[in-house]
């Protein structure tokens, strides 16, 4: 396919109850485990005494940031969980992290960063709750390897907070976290799924470069995208293989994958650090021009790519930074009851608007 036209700028703009109602219809479609992230916030904590909204806490932190303490002035002990550090994503969570943290003289931090083996993450789960913190956040791609640790959290009594990737599926009963904050998966691919759909004319053949296949990321990211392809009966998804959310595998996914299927016209990497890798495997098959790519995350690389006009044309944000992470952190430190699940939806990023995300 050659682009010849221009992409449509995409306003999609879903109320949460639509959203809910689309997740529970599709996800019963996909076969997906994690439908209850989008229950509602029980009424049970929504009338404690103790319930702060999300505005509450973070206008909260932000008082406290002011004076430089934060809170009641007791010392808060905050502990982080990084499942790996070969992301750039994953290194600003870190960073992020704890530059939060030491905005306040009465908090301390401990964070443990994962070589993404779950053994070592399990370890550092561990080692965190023989230092007694106040919350442990945990992020992880481990599936339901990792879920032992989460238990053992569980056991030491230690409130649990759950960032952008991790949580537990819907069998996992055994498994009390406080809150899992994070972007919203399900919408990012329903906006990359509306954007190719009409990139294509509701018709053509697409790959998808995929994460890893056990973790709540990628069954979120594709559950949504597909939940908008399915309505096109005239766009095929011809093959699908794993890059690991890794540039160099995706790059040789997306190899095998172009090799097997000479004729594409889209491919979804399912971030934006996979679809650098597929643009390689593009140019070196002399192919860029045939396809349309869309990923997630408003990676600065990838996003400069949509502005110079390559095969990549759409991503979504993907906030790594961890300041409304830290501030819930903290106000359940002091007692506060806060919301199960915290969802941030970010605008999808064209070449109408990149230049936004480019500083």
């Amino acid at each position: 396919m050659t682009k010849m036209f221009k992409p449509n700028r995409l306003a999609l703009s879903l109320a949460s109850a639509t959203i809910i109602s689309a997740f529970g219809l599709a996800a019963n479609a996909e076969g997906l485990t994690f439908k209850s992230a989008y229950d509602p916030t029980p009424e049970s904590i929504l009338k404690d005494p103790n319930y702060m909204s999300k505005d509450d806490f973070v206008a909260k932190a932000r008082e406290g940031e002011k004076k430089g303490v934060y809170g009641k002035g007791d010392p808060i002990r905050l502990a982080f969980s990084q499942v790996v550090m070969n992301h750039p994503v994953r290194i600003n969570m870190v960073e992020t992290f704890k530059s939060n943290c030491a905005k306040y003289s009465n908090v301390t931090c401990f964070v443990t960063e994962g070589t993404g083996d779950v053994g070592v993450e399990i370890a550092n789960i561990e080692s965190l709750i023989q230092r007694k913190p106040d919350v442990i956040v945990a992020s992880s791609l481990s599936g339901t390897a990792v879920y032992p640790a989460y238990e053992a959290v569980n056991t030491a009594g230690i409130p649990l907070i759950i960032n952008n990737s991790g949580i537990p599926d819907d069998s996992a009963k055994n498994i009390k976290y406080t809150s899992f904050i994070s972007p919203d998966d399900w919408y990012n691919g329903q906006l990359l799924g509306q954007y190719m759909a009409d990139r294509l004319g509701g018709k053509g053949n697409i790959i998808i470069i995929e994460g890893v296949v056990e973790s709540s990321n990628y069954e979120f990211r594709l559950g949504g995208f597909m939940e908008v392809i399915n309505k096109y009966p005239d766009i095929k998804v011809v093959g699908k293989q794993s890059g690991a959310w890794i540039r160099m595998p995706a790059m040789t996914a997306a190899v095998d994958l172009l090799q097997a299927n000479p004729d594409i016209d889209g491919i979804y990497a399912m971030n934006d650090e996979m679809g650098m890798g597929v643009l390689e495997a593009l140019r070196s098959a002399g192919r860029e021009d045939e396809v349309v790519m869309v990923s997630v995350d408003g990676q600065k690389d990838l996003v400069q790519e949509i502005l110079n006009g390559s095969a990549a044309e759409a991503s979504v944000f993907w906030e790594s930074d961890m300041t409304t992470v830290v501030d819930a952190a903290l106000a359940v430190a002091e007692g506060a009851v806060i919301d199960p699940h915290i969802w941030y939806q970010e605008p999808l990023i064209t070449k109408d608007n990149a230049a936004e995300y480019t500083n």
